[in-house]
């Protein structure tokens, strides 16, 4: 099967929010064929459909005085894309369940379903998510998965299931970029976590690093999401930035001297393989995590992975002298996990079918 003309890609994220795995998938298809993105919708005082081009990307964003609710996708978002979509022979390049009307409305060839999240045991879920997704995978010509989780989830329903797990920038994240935005008045340990603040953090597990180095600091880089802020603990030395751009990150992780991935063990977690772990062995820092199965089976090596608030924290501790070998080890797990040669192979899959 030859790749299609355009690809018409359903995403639960915000294309402009916290840079992830369907932003440097898709871009990257980007470079083979035009690929248009439809978000879900957004809540607004009008009913419109907003769209911008970013290169070869075009994002299309319902605005609907509903806001959010079920249909995601209504009849004035198809007929827009449609119009953007003209005669071009489409594909689908699903993110989420929820957008399978994209692969009916455009009878698209191949269909991919690229699996990042187990987005059903998330704590707010669409009503019927499950459902749609075993509709979704029987019907899919191809399924990628980002961790070995979620890959093992799904391997039996036969060789179209791929565990391609997400990379890094390597790069990007190796360049100590000045400025750091890291306050000057900063003095003690900084143990910092970069990604989205939800329902996936143990916020008691923060707490007890907080309170276990006084003369410390920890820093939480990213948005608040699906999370009351009051829950997070409330100390002189736990810092919020809010969200900040994905071009920044490599200035703020070189002002850590440990990369936190302090994740709860909950059912939102049970699946995930956290993209950021190679962001942080990119950047050479000394990597802590909890028990996440993912890290544990292929970053045990180079990541220091502790269970419960006391083993964490004295986790934290040890990595503060980390040894340059475990270091190396990092490094060398980021620079065999590049984008471009992942997107290359995905690429390759679907004109393989």
């Amino acid at each position: 099967m030859a790749i299609p003309e355009i690809f018409v890609a359903g995403l639960h994220l915000r294309w402009d929010g916290v840079w992830q795995r369907p932003h440097q998938l898709l871009s990257r298809v980007a470079r083979e064929v035009q690929v248009v993105v439809v978000e879900e919708p957004h809540a607004a005082f009008e009913d419109r459909d907003d769209i911008r081009t970013e290169g070869n990307v075009t994002i299309v964003r319902p605005l609907r005085r509903r806001g959010w609710s079920l249909p995601l996708l209504d009849d004035a978002t198809i007929a827009t894309v449609r119009a953007i979509v003209g005669s071009a022979r489409p594909g689908a390049w699903l993110y989420t369940p929820m957008m399978l009307e994209l692969a009916d409305a455009f009878e698209a060839q191949p269909v991919v379903y690229d699996v990042m999240d187990e987005l059903a045991q998330f704590d707010v879920v669409p009503d019927g998510m499950a459902d749609r997704e075993r509709a979704l995978l029987e019907s899919a010509d191809l399924v990628f998965t980002g961790g070995r989780s979620l890959y093992a989830k799904r391997a039996a329903i036969g060789p179209k299931v791929r565990c391609e797990p997400s990379g890094v920038e390597f790069e990007r994240f190796a360049a100590d970029v000045a400025p750091h935005p890291l306050p000057a008045q900063l003095r003690g340990p900084v143990f910092g976590y970069v990604g989205v603040i939800d329902e996936r953090l143990d916020v008691e597990l923060i707490a007890a690093l907080a309170n276990a180095f006084p003369g410390g600091h920890v820093m939480l880089v990213g948005p608040v999401f699906k999370l009351d802020p009051a829950r997070l603990p409330r100390r002189d030395n736990v810092h919020l930035t809010g969200a900040v751009p994905y071009d920044s990150l490599p200035s703020w992780l070189a002002g850590f001297d440990v990369a936190l991935m302090p994740f709860a063990r909950n059912a939102a977690t049970e699946f995930i393989s956290p993209t950021k772990t190679l962001e942080y062995f990119a950047a050479r820092k000394p990597v802590v995590s909890t028990v996440i199965a993912d890290v544990a089976a292929e970053f045990s090596d180079a990541a220091l992975v502790a269970d419960g608030a006391e083993a964490f924290v004295a986790a934290a501790r040890a990595a503060l002298t980390a040894s340059p070998e475990r270091i190396a080890l990092g490094v060398a797990h980021a620079r065999a996990r590049t984008w471009d040669a992942i997107a290359a192979r995905m690429i390759d899959a679907v004109e393989a079918l």
